[in-house]
């Protein structure tokens, strides 16, 4: 077993520990995500399940709802995590002695529990709902610290579990792509997980997660969603209607915020009567939750930190040009910017 080599505050001690065990009861604890996991939210729902069986005996289940489309991550389910469940319905929750959301908080509008059902336990690095999160006996909520994957990995610390290879390689993988190589969002305690998980992982699974394989459709989307996007001065946006996978937008929007020139880049696109949307910001110019929150307030949902957030409207029979038209409108009217746009790729680029 490797010795950690770096050290930061862990505010995580014996009695924060004591409280998650009491609020997790006997087992078997339900584990739940946002709706269409990314990697940090498989990892962290992994690595908590690890918590409570090394260091306690409780079992747990981990189901996710949605899609896992991209590449990456469907790769890392199948090679990293595979305990997670899809259930697009939850079972009956009288079953479990808990319920505990990994990356999502309750009443978020991007995951599957019961808006009148008040989980026992809440871990995620995102916006806090202060609402929501009154009635929840434990909750860990840190806006200020760059992935899920980090908290957990605290709390493996706290309770002297180092994480098998297949772990490591998880949490590190989710903390990774959710601070962009701790390029985008990251404090001391991102950076101490990062670079102690870096000791422990496999690396040839990583790079099989990284590199996975894509099919030919993937590059039509991707030619699809680069003629849809518009520039307006320092903002990109693009409504890349109907989407074979909600993964679209978020993926597009890491690709169109690389633009030199931009400081916001915000995608839009349809999947299964609901309108997603993914933004993302430069070096920290505004806060992305924030903006996604103001960008759809009275329309749906949305939530995020720094300078990555993403958020659903549901559409129930309303027109999604219509929908689209008004956050634009808003998306412009936030970072100033007026006229018409410009098409990103123009002719004498292609």
């Amino acid at each position: 077993m490797r010795s950690v080599l770096l050290k930061s505050e862990n505010p995580i001690n014996t009695s924060r520990l004591d409280l998650l065990r009491q609020n997790a009861g006997s087992g078997p604890l339900l584990v739940l995500t946002h709706d269409n996991p990314d990697p940090d939210s498989l990892a962290s729902g992994m690595a908590l399940r690890e918590l409570l069986h090394t260091a306690w005996g409780i079992e747990s289940r981990l189901m996710f709802s949605g899609m896992i489309a991209r590449a990456e991550n469907r790769a890392m389910l199948e090679l990293l995590t595979p305990v997670w469940e899809f259930r697009d319905q939850l079972p009956g929750l009288d079953q479990y002695s808990g319920i505990a959301l990994v990356d999502t908080q309750p009443r978020a509008g991007n995951n599957r529990l019961p808006s009148e059902v008040v989980p026992d336990i809440v871990i995620d690095h995102h916006i806090p709902l202060q609402e929501m999160l009154a009635s929840v006996p434990y909750t860990d909520v840190r806006p200020e610290v760059g992935s899920t994957s980090t908290l957990l990995y605290q709390y493996l610390e706290a309770a002297g579990i180092f994480p098998n290879p297949n772990l490591a390689t998880a949490l590190f993988y989710g903390l990774h792509t959710d601070t962009l190589g701790l390029a985008r969002g990251s404090v001391a305690a991102d950076e101490v997980a990062y670079f102690n998980l870096l000791g422990l992982l496999d690396r040839e699974k990583l790079v099989q997660v990284e590199q996975a394989g894509v099919q030919r459709e993937y590059f039509l989307a991707f030619s699809r969603c680069l003629q849809a996007a518009r520039l307006y001065g320092r903002a990109v946006f693009a409504y890349l209607g109907e989407m074979h996978h909600p993964d679209l937008t978020a993926e597009m929007a890491d690709v169109f915020i690389r633009l030199d020139t931009a400081r916001a880049a915000l995608c839009l696109g349809k999947h299964d009567r609901r309108l997603y949307l993914s933004l993302r910001t430069k070096l920290m110019w505004k806060d992305a939750g924030t903006l996604a929150q103001t960008l759809v307030a009275g329309l749906g949902k949305a939530g995020g930190h720094g300078a990555i957030a993403g958020g659903q409207v549901p559409l129930d029979g309303d027109d999604a040009g219509v929908l689209v038209q008004e956050i634009q409108k808003r998306f412009l009217h936030l970072m100033g910017e007026t006229g018409r746009g410009e098409p990103l790729l123009k002719d004498e680029l292609v």
